[in-house]
């Protein structure tokens, strides 16, 4: 049985936030970093939580007891010097793949990771992308063969850079539910998260 990381990275300053730390924010009742750990947890996924900034802060307001946390000092970079501390992680694991789940994306449903999971088992692809209303979402799945193509990856470009690679078999798996697509980056964006989604 094929094993994952689950990779959620929340190192990132919140500038568009006004500067509090996205991790933090909640939506019925739960921080946004506290329920991606317990979904991804809860279907027996290791998740791995990459901090930056504010990490001091993260660690002793949000329960990360099911995750193991690991810091990237590089994080001003850009997200993709987080991708490469979670990959770090999933490679000594020994893991087949790699969800990456920005900790702005809160909402990611179980059926969605299970799902791409079991289309990771049935498919050659490198990358799969869930894919919803038309519209590409998160998390995408990267296969243990682009391990090496994430670490080398234009950081200016992130992880994009391989999910649009010709070198990448990069492949959407329709998934028919738009929180995929939900996406924080601004207060406005926050606001309509949480007058939206119903909780679940």
């Amino acid at each position: 049985m094929a094993a994952f990381v689950a990779a959620i990275t929340a190192a990132g300053k919140s500038t568009r936030m006004g500067g509090f730390p996205k991790p933090l924010l909640t939506f019925d009742g739960r921080r946004f970093v506290e329920r991606l750990v317990g979904t991804y947890a809860g279907l027996g996924i290791d998740p791995v939580v990459v901090l930056g900034h504010e990490a001091s802060e993260v660690r002793a307001r949000a329960d990360l007891s099911e995750a193991v946390v690991r810091e990237n000092p590089d994080y001003e970079s850009g997200m993709l010097s987080s991708v490469h501390v979670a990959v770090e992680y999933a490679a000594e694991r020994g893991a087949d793949g790699v969800f990456l789940n920005p900790v702005d994306c809160p909402l990611t449903p179980d059926a969605v990771i299970e799902t791409l999971a079991a289309a990771a088992t049935d498919d050659d692809g490198d990358v799969l992308v869930p894919s919803a209303d038309g519209g590409r979402g998160h998390p995408p799945l990267f296969r243990s063969d682009t391990f090496d193509a994430l670490r080398e990856a234009p950081i200016d470009r992130g992880a994009r850079a391989v999910v649009r690679s010709d070198d990448t078999d990069t492949r959407t798996v329709d998934v028919d539910d738009e929180r995929i697509l939900a996406d924080v980056d601004t207060p406005a964006e926050y606001w309509d998260l949480v007058k939206h989604y119903e909780p679940v």
